[in-house]
C-alpha cells in the first residue's frame, strides 16, 4: 500500500498547492502590470524561467447586471410581447407553416433511412454489435480524490 499512500500525498499537496496559488494569483496580477508599466513593454510576458512563463491575459467580460443592460433587457421582453400581440393570426399561420413543413421533412428522412437499409444490413449491424460485445475487458485505474487538511 506504500504505492497507493504516497499518491494520495502527492495529490493532496497539489490540492493544497493549488489553493495557495488562486490565493496570491491576485498580487501576481497586480505584480505583473508593474513589470509591464516599468518596462514600457506591450508584450504581456510579465515572468519567464526554467520552470515557467507566465502572460498576462485580458479576457474580455460582460457585466448582465449592470442597470442599463437590465433595462434594455426588459424594453427587448416587452417590445418582443408587443409584437407577438400584434399579429396573431399572421404569426399563427406562419407556425402553423413550419409545423407543416418539419413534419413533410421528418417524413422524408424517415423514407430517407428506410431506403438506406435492408434486412441483411440490420443482420450485420447486429452480428457487429455481439462481436463488439465479446471484445469487452475491464481496464484497471485509480480515482484519487483528496481530503484537503487546512495547514
Amino acid at each position: 500500500m506504500k504505492h497507493l499512500k504516497r499518491l494520495a500525498e502527492i495529490r493532496n499537496q497539489i490540492e493544497r498547492l493549488k489553493v495557495e496559488a488562486d490565493a496570491i494569483e491576485p498580487d501576481a496580477i497586480l505584480e505583473g502590470f508593474d513589470i509591464i508599466e516599468s518596462n514600457n513593454s506591450r508584450k504581456n510576458v510579465v515572468y519567464n524561467d526554467d520552470n515557467a512563463k507566465i502572460v498576462i491575459q485580458l479576457r474580455t467580460r460582460y457585466d448582465d447586471k449592470n442597470l442599463s443592460v437590465v433595462r434594455l433587457d426588459e424594453d427587448i421582453s416587452r417590445e418582443y410581447e408587443k409584437v407577438c400581440r400584434s399579429n396573431p393570426t399572421e404569426i399563427d399561420r406562419s407556425q402553423s407553416y413550419i409545423d407543416d413543413l418539419q413534419q413533410l421533412l421528418t417524413e422524408a428522412e424517415t423514407k430517407h433511412e428506410a431506403l438506406l437499409t435492408s434486412p441483411y444490413l440490420e443482420m450485420l449491424r447486429k452480428q457487429r454489435a455481439i462481436a463488439i460485445k465479446k471484445t469487452e475487458h475491464k481496464v484497471p485505474g485509480l480515482a484519487v480524490h483528496v481530503h484537503y487538511l487546512k495547514p
